[in-house]
């Protein structure tokens, strides 16, 4: 799953920490925007979204403890990635826009 080698490479490399593939629990939800608090996803990121997002969400716990949350929100419709987020014990530690000419 393309979302689960994402989360695994941005946690090594951006975070420095190393976790296995199959210790991450993962589902997903499809919401629409007026749904999501603006903490998680400030307005100003929606302008160019669809009116709602499929989201995979990716849930790990370090070995010092600490909850590391990934998530991919897709296109509802092509299933093009959106955006991407990592939240460290519930606080977006990364937070950015898909660069949709850069998608492959």
């Amino acid at each position: 799953m393309e979302e689960l080698e994402w989360f695994v490479s941005i946690l090594e490399n951006e975070f420095d920490v190393k976790v296995e593939m199959n210790q991450i629990s993962y589902e997903g939800n499809e919401l629409y925007l007026d749904e999501i608090d603006e903490s998680l996803i400030p307005r100003e990121m929606f302008e160019d979204l669809p009116e709602s997002l499929l989201f995979e969400t990716m849930l790990i716990e370090d070995q010092q403890g600490t909850e590391w949350l990934g998530i991919i929100a897709l296109h509802p419709e092509t299933y093009e990635w959106c955006l991407q987020m990592i939240l460290k014990d519930g606080v977006p530690v990364l937070r950015r826009l898909v660069d949709k000419e850069n998608l492959q």
